[in-house]
């Protein structure tokens, strides 16, 4: 399966100590994130796809100089379309034909994608979505599921308490796009609209390492993690 990460973000969580850099281009470890995601994905997909909207420049200039620009290709949307319209750009400027993964530029995990894919082709889901257990989901919202389906999506409150989260991973469906159009959000939108047709499932990553790094206390957590890595 083809995948599209998701890089078009402002990043305003993180302006503070961002200096304007993309959150997919702050330094992390021996490189940027963004050669973190590619390490971890080249290995499922001859084609990977970076949605971009905020300084596409300097992705470009990135992909100029690396090892990925043979199989990583850049859409750079005109204007802000929201998540689930970046997803559409690139499906409408793309040779992607039926299934493809869809991946936040800000987030890791250590969810099995050939697992996931397996999960899906194994079900008649729509789409799905990856699923990981937080101490704490006042920051994230919950995600409520039984046998493999998602139920709803709860949204963001002071004191959650421990739960099932959205980790950054899906696989869909292309089709499932075809009624959208212009600027829509993948997650007030699409995912919704999922959910209420009873065609999205959930794919559980148990004991994952998560990290959103797009707010700056988990940003420094992940640079502490990579700090002794090769």
């Amino acid at each position: 399966m083809d995948i599209i990460i998701l890089c078009g973000g402002i990043g305003s969580r993180i302006s503070s100590i961002s200096e304007g850099l993309p959150k997919a281009l702050m330094p992390v470890g021996n490189g940027l994130f963004i050669d973190i995601l590619l390490n971890r994905l080249e290995k499922f997909s001859k084609t990977i796809y970076l949605s971009l909207c905020y300084k596409p420049e300097l992705f470009l200039a990135f992909l100029n100089n690396s090892k990925y620009k043979e199989f990583v290709k850049p859409i750079i949307e005109k204007e802000p379309l929201d998540t689930g319209g970046a997803i559409l750009n690139v499906l409408n400027n793309s040779n992607i034909e039926s299934s493809f993964f869809v991946v936040n530029g800000d987030s890791i995990s250590d969810i099995n994608l050939r697992a996931m894919k397996n999960y899906y082709l194994r079900k008649n889901w729509a789409g799905v979505i990856g699923m990981s257990k937080v101490p704490d989901t006042a920051r994230y919202g919950s995600i409520d599921y039984k046998d493999g389906q998602v139920l709803s999506f709860i949204e963001k409150s002071g004191s959650n308490g421990s739960g099932w989260i959205n980790n950054g991973h899906y696989i869909f469906n292309k089709d499932i796009f075809q009624k959208f159009s212009n600027r829509f959000s993948l997650e007030k939108d699409v995912l919704p609209d999922l959910v209420e047709k009873n065609i999205l499932g959930g794919f559980v990553t148990e004991g994952d390492n998560f990290i959103d790094m797009g707010v700056p206390e988990d940003y420094r957590r992940l640079c502490l993690d990579y700090k002794n890595k090769p």
